[in-house]
């Protein structure tokens, strides 16, 4: 049987041709309206030949950006088709992997924890969590494991090497033994209704009192104001029995 690296190195025609799919551009968007600040330091695990690196290096041109991949050959393909000065592009299996630029903004994972050997995502995400800082975001994007479930029954052969499902409530309770709180959860769909699970985790901190009205302008206190005022009128609770 082929090992991962192997594997991989050999599914880059496939990358190719697929090239800027319907998956990736989607999550080139979720990117877009999520992480509103260019200079943000960014570790991208599972690479590939680099279809999503490059979406990133037109957006993400002042901070830094880490590419990996468990592939050899997909990183030497990338590194001979990708060039930005904020890029760092390396081979490597991420229990291996020493960053450069960390603590990360973001890391993402994107369509890879489904293929790492699920006795190993706890301590994957300690190490992750450790990257971290206090407003660090993790992005995992998943196949739905139901939609992994139908396949192993009924298309076998569209399977990877190692293709597990990954159900939230098991992956909440690893997250959480690695210090990461769940912030986001959403099925969504992009070629079979529901066949798609995006997930944000955040580094687990003490709660922090912060009032939102020590942020709020004059403008905004006075509009909340006036919508409190309102809704007493609008809808006074009755003061008569009936």
């Amino acid at each position: 049987m082929d090992t991962n690296k192997e594997f991989y190195d050999k599914f880059i025609p496939y990358q190719v041709n697929s090239g800027i799919n319907d998956r990736i551009y989607h999550l080139y968007k979720r990117l877009d309206a999520l992480v509103t600040n260019n200079k943000s330091n960014i570790l991208e695990i599972g690479c590939g030949i680099g279809s999503l690196t490059y979406l990133l290096t037109r957006k993400f041109k002042h901070g830094q950006l880490e590419s990996i991949d468990i592939s050899p050959e997909s990183i030497k393909y990338a590194k001979q088709h990708l060039s930005a000065p904020n890029l760092q592009l390396t081979a490597s299996n991420i229990m291996e992997y020493e960053p450069v630029n960390k603590p990360f903004d973001y890391i993402l994972m994107f369509d890879v924890l489904e293929h790492i050997p699920i006795e190993t995502h706890e301590l994957l995400l300690t190490k992750l969590c450790s990257w971290m800082h206090h407003d660090s975001q993790l992005f995992i994007n998943i196949p739905n494991p139901g939609y992994i479930l139908h396949d192993r029954k009924n298309n076998p052969g569209s399977l990877q090497e190692i293709d597990q499902p990954i159900f939230i409530d098991d992956l909440i309770s690893v997250t959480s033994k690695a210090s990461l709180d769940l912030e986001y959860f959403e099925t969504y769909s992009i070629w079979v209704k529901d066949d798609y699970q995006f997930i944000i985790f955040k580094k687990k901190d003490e709660f922090e009192e912060i009032k939102l009205s020590d942020e709020q302008s004059i403008f905004n206190k006075t509009i909340i104001w006036l919508q409190r005022k309102w809704r007493r009128i609008r809808y006074k609770y009755p003061t008569k029995s009936r």
